[in-house]
């Protein structure tokens, strides 16, 4: 990963500090570090591999794992083996280089709700079995509990273990829980609502970044571990309300605003993007969106979250940023203008726009891409209005999120992938689409800067029509074998079983035929992407139907997913 600081760029101006940086007095940062030392600080010389201290959830906040701790006289390894005690996961494996003197080991990827099986091995041969018993996961939906622990079903497992890449996949719900499912859709780690759960990053010292609305809405970040341990508590000024991004060791991306309002005439929020120092806490750039792009053209879709302000004008909705250093880019996607742009690093300066070409203002014409095949050959003519309408229907990204850079080295080449939601896939609500004759899909794009087109190699998810529709959030992610991840992670229905919108008007134009009730049902997939076969599927609902009398406006999110991944356990 390089360091932006050695490239000699010159970012944007941050705009000043006022309470932002990093909270060294935090009540749980400063009980987290004493727990980790009196842990260590009980460790004696009695303790050795046949007699580890175990300490199940020490934080009390990572209720499947644990902290193995034991004494070595000298620099050694060994291998823990952790399964459920009647041997129905796979078993977790790892390796760890003992120091000398007191060690803490993590102990990851306990089953809940029944007796685990914890091995110490030291080359090959058995030295030590422990059994820790877990509690059960927490309740899911009910009419007493809201935002529950999701109910998981595995809906086609894995057939050839040999397919699938290695790992677990993390999930994140929103306002819910941080977990991570095994490949049979068994929960092996998670950790408790005292985490933000929402917009959540494994950063490359293996511990997590995340903020939420329930956090003090998106303003508090958290720096945690696998053991639930928090390290370090950012205070923001500013809402770090979606996708952060890991731009060096020490420095992230976010979309950003003004949350206390901007400092001039216009009254927008979520159109901007910060540059942060890990280090410090403060920003160190802001890329202000408002003086770059044309915040009077109409959003679609648009919509005012419940709970939020409906007097500021939410034009572009910056769900996700990521910078392009092969042509120093700063790449963001905009969910309200249905677009995907690229901004120069240091000038500022608009280099493209991914988006349907109508209802742009004349001096933004120039950076609109042209969809071209595999040998550069226009698929489109957009002088004609079935051309148009044709493109918008089955090239565009509507609504979308997750856009996240495919590596290429090649200068003016802008590759990516993108979580394509769909929301009404026209313009015009006389040609959109209603969510049950919708769809969501990835798609893979290819940006050719020197002649202002764009191809499209790969896309998947037309294949599931409305079960996979989601009018909101979700996410993709690549695997080292070229397996694709992805969590289609909105996808509602009714109490008749029909595909709705989060926001119908808003998000999607209104359903006469929609029932009253709502209930999420998310689809998890693991496809190989060649032959787009399916060797992995899961879904996650609360199991419990909300309406707008009992439940309020936001009744219709009832759960969802904005990231997913899929990681070992053990960084």
């Amino acid at each position: 990963m390089k360091n932006f600081a050695t490239q000699n760029i010159t970012l944007p101006t941050p705009r000043p500090a006022i309470n932002q940086g990093i909270d060294s007095d935090n009540e749980m940062v400063l009980s987290h570090s004493a727990i980790y030392q009196n842990c260590l600080a009980q460790i004696s010389d009695a303790n050795t591999l046949d007699n580890a201290l175990m300490t199940l959830n020490p934080y009390g906040t990572a209720p499947l794992s644990a902290y193995a701790g034991v004494w070595s006289d000298e620099v050694r390894t060994v291998t823990l083996s952790i399964q459920d005690l009647a041997q129905s996961t796979v078993p977790i494996v790892q390796d760890f280089t003992l120091t000398v003197g007191a060690n803490l080991l993590p102990v990851l990827g306990l089953v809940a709700d029944t007796e685990n099986q914890v091995v110490i091995m030291s080359d090959d041969v058995i030295i030590a079995t422990y059994t820790i018993m877990t509690q059960p996961l927490p309740a899911t939906d009910s009419a007493d509990v809201q935002l529950g622990f999701p109910i998981i079903n595995v809906t086609q497992p894995v057939a050839d273990i040999d397919k699938v890449a290695a790992g677990y996949y993390f999930i994140t719900h929103f306002d819910r829980y941080n977990y991570a499912l095994d490949q049979a859709g068994v929960v092996r780690w998670y950790v408790t609502q005292d985490f933000p759960s929402f917009n959540l990053v494994r950063i490359d010292n293996g511990h997590f970044l995340a903020t939420s609305e329930a956090k003090n809405t998106y303003l508090n970040m958290y720096e945690f571990d696998m053991m639930g341990r928090l390290h370090t508590f950012y205070v923001l000024d500013n809402q770090f309300h979606h996708s952060i991004w890991q731009w060096d060791s020490n420095t992230i991306v976010a979309p950003s605003e003004y949350t206390s309002g901007r400092p001039d005439a216009l009254n927008t929020n979520e159109d901007g993007v910060s540059v942060v120092d890990l280090s410090t806490g403060l920003e160190i750039a802001y890329y202000d969106m408002a003086t770059i792009l044309d915040i009077s053209r109409e959003a679609r879709p648009t919509g005012t979250a419940p709970g939020e302000d409906p007097t500021v004008q939410d034009w572009l909705h910056i769900n996700q940023s990521y910078i392009n250093e092969t042509n120093n880019l700063l790449i963001a996607s905009g969910r309200h203008q249905s677009a995907v742009f690229g901004v120069e690093l240091e000038s500022e300066a608009l280099r493209f726009i991914m988006s349907t070409h109508e209802d742009w203002a004349e001096e933004y014409q120039p950076y609109l891409l042209t969809p071209v095949d595999s040998n550069g050959v226009p698929l489109y003519d957009f002088s004609k209005l079935e051309d148009v309408d044709a493109a918008n229907r089955d090239f565009w990204s509507w609504g979308q999120h997750n856009v996240v850079e495919v590596p290429n080295d090649e200068s003016g080449i802008v590759e990516f992938m993108v979580f394509d939601n769909g929301n009404y896939r026209s313009r015009d609500d006389s040609k959109s689409l209603l969510p049950p004759d919708n769809y969501s899909r990835i798609v893979h794009f290819v940006i050719n800067l020197n002649t202002m087109t764009v191809m499209r190699p790969f896309e998947y998810g037309k294949e599931l029509g409305a079960r996979g529709y989601s009018s909101c959030v979700s996410a993709k992610e690549v695997q080292q074998n070229g397996n694709i991840v992805v969590h289609f992670g909105d996808c509602t229905f009714d109490e008749n079983g029909r595909a709705i919108s989060c926001q119908p008007g808003d998000s999607d134009i209104t359903d006469p035929q929609e029932g009253s009730e709502a209930m999420g049902n998310l689809l998890l997939q693991e496809i190989e992407p060649v032959t787009k076969s399916v060797l992995f599927e899961a879904t996650m609902t609360s199991g419990y139907y909300k309406n707008q009398e009992v439940n309020g406006e936001g009744y219709r999110y009832d759960i969802t997913s904005f990231r997913v991944y899929k990681m070992n356990l053990y960084a």
